[in-house]
């Protein structure tokens, strides 16, 4: 059942600006123009009738018996080389379009309109002001067998020069409905055959009649009938396997030249029926030709529609696999500047350890046999001070090795600042060494009130031991500040390169919305399996 009402081909506003915004304003104005083409050619209130054929196939004589006058020129050459529009009018006349947009108004005569539409000169030669002027001549006629809002169009033949071939082509593609003149002593040539095909593939078979004009040998009656009886169902075949079994809105039969001078016989009836019933009040040929030509004028749209989702998913591939590929490079220099970091920070872990012992052997010396022990909290000073100089020596080491391998890795190096930051972190807290008075009291050292402190008896033995307890726990508390110095390290050595962003899907997501839209346009217009064939080869 054909669609009913008019079906609706504009872009909605948020389609429309998210079109703009992804794929610019340009494509966005084009498409909204194609829609604007195709809802005029639904709503127009014209309905165009082009009549079209291989040249000297009878267009021009056919339009003169439907017409009832002898208006166009006709001859054994190529006669018509611009399209001839003729519509019903209160008088008489002929206007031709000028370059200049103002128009030549001609007496409606035979002699007028061959002036203005021949192709051929006397001479025999082609009228180079025909072929490369505005390509139109438009013919009211008064009291005009053509019906109120229809246009009979006689456009140039093909088979006969490019300029008048693409003519003919432009005149097809703005009707609503092709009447096709084949000669019946050569029925569909092959440049017929493939122009029929390439509009039929664009428009449909609703948008194509054929009336075969059949040269008899003499018009008489007996002739006809013959032609009727033994050879207009070889035409029907031949037509068919043309069209490659397309069946087209209508097809009959005339002799133009037998019919002009008998117009109630030889198929002149049957050729004055066929456009009328077509794009009649009452039927619905001109309706469906309307959608047919609508959708000949969406179909280019929904087709790059498509064409541009091939192409965004290839992108959208492209981008991921690029997306992906900087992910995996990003870790991997992650994972390898973080195991260098750590092998780093281990390293220096145990120099410190190491550097902390050394430190208290330094000063325990001081307390070597036979010499006076102090009791003015020297000790614990000085080993502070070493502990110090040490640690703040190993952070600068450490951040060294750090920075360089964070530039072969693509990190941030450090800064003085955070170098400081380190040496803060790293900074071993105050020790303390109390000697007592006496020769009694108790030992006992570690971590008390945020120093690494002793209170021994008077004695350089325990002395010496209580400073090296100090300094192995000031070792120790440097171990355990290892995830703190890991922490700041990741966090000053930032990787420079951004993190990947996964690609914008907005492009691909507005096209099929708009690919969606236009399936839905075709099938208001008739197009059946339009999603299928718009959608098909989209990955």
């Amino acid at each position: 059942m054909p669609p009913t009402g008019t079906p609706t081909v504009v872009l909605p506003p948020p389609l429309a600006e998210q079109l703009a915004r992804h794929h610019g304003t340009g494509y966005r104005d084009r498409l909204c123009a194609g829609l604007e083409r195709a809802r005029e050619a639904l709503a127009g209130p014209v309905t165009r009738v082009v009549f079209g054929g291989h040249f000297g196939a009878g267009k021009s004589s056919l339009l003169n018996l439907l017409t009832g006058r002898q208006l166009l020129p006709v001859g054994d050459f190529p006669q018509t080389g611009v399209a001839c529009v003729i519509r019903g009018g209160p008088a008489d006349r002929v206007t031709v379009p000028r370059p200049d947009g103002l128009r030549d108004i001609l007496p409606c005569t035979p002699a007028a309109i061959a002036g203005a539409v021949s192709l051929i000169a006397a001479g025999g030669s082609y009228r180079g002001e025909v072929l490369d002027g505005p390509g139109r001549v438009d013919i009211e006629l008064a009291d005009s067998a053509v019906p109120p809002g229809v246009r009979w169009i006689d456009s140039p033949g093909i088979g006969d020069t490019g300029a008048t071939a693409r003519r003919a082509a432009a005149a097809a593609r703005q009707s609503d409905l092709l009447v096709w003149v084949a000669d019946s002593r050569q029925p569909l040539s092959m440049t017929e055959e493939d122009f029929l095909r390439e509009h039929l593939r664009r428009r449909g078979p609703a948008s194509l009649a054929v009336l075969v004009n059949v040269f008899l040998t003499e018009d008489t009656p007996g002739l006809w009938d013959r032609f009727l009886g033994t050879r207009a169902e070889w035409h029907r075949r031949r037509l068919a396997a043309a069209l490659d079994g397309a069946r087209p809105a209508g097809l009959a039969f005339v002799s133009v030249r037998a019919a002009t001078a008998d117009p109630t016989g030889f198929g002149g009836p049957e050729a004055r029926a066929l456009p009328a019933r077509l794009t009649g009040p009452r039927d619905d040929g001109a309706a469906a030709a309307r959608r047919a030509r609508a959708a000949s004028l969406l179909r280019p749209h929904a087709e790059e529609t498509a064409f541009r989702i091939r192409e965004q998913h290839s992108v959208l591939a492209q981008e991921r696999a690029r997306t992906a590929l900087a992910e995996a490079e990003l870790a991997a220099r992650s994972e390898l500047f973080r195991a260098h970091t750590e092998h780093a920070v281990d390293h220096a872990l145990r120099q410190w350890t190491a550097r902390a012992q050394e430190c208290g052997d330094r000063v325990a010396a001081l307390l070597a046999a036979g010499r006076p022990v102090l009791r003015d909290g020297a000790y614990g000073s000085l080993l502070t001070d070493l502990l110090r100089r040490a640690a703040a020596s190993l952070a600068h080491e450490l951040a060294t090795a750090v920075s360089a391998h964070a530039g072969r890795t693509g990190h941030a190096v450090f800064t003085a600042g955070a170098v400081e930051r380190l040496v803060a972190l790293t900074r071993p807290e105050q020790a303390v060494v109390e000697v007592a008075d006496g020769r009694g009291g108790g030992l006992s050292y570690g971590r008390s009130g945020g120093r690494f402190g002793a209170r021994v008896p008077a004695g350089a033995a325990r002395a010496r031991a209580v400073v090296l307890a100090a300094a192995a726990a000031a070792g120790q508390d440097g171990v355990r500040r290892r995830r703190r110095i890991l922490e700041l390290l990741h966090a000053v050595c930032r990787p420079l390169a951004p993190v990947p962003v996964a690609p914008d899907t907005g492009p691909l997501a507005v096209l099929e919305a708009l690919q969606g839209h236009l399936a839905h346009c075709l099938e208001s217009c008739g197009a059946t399996g339009a999603h299928d064939r718009v959608t098909g080869d989209a990955p």
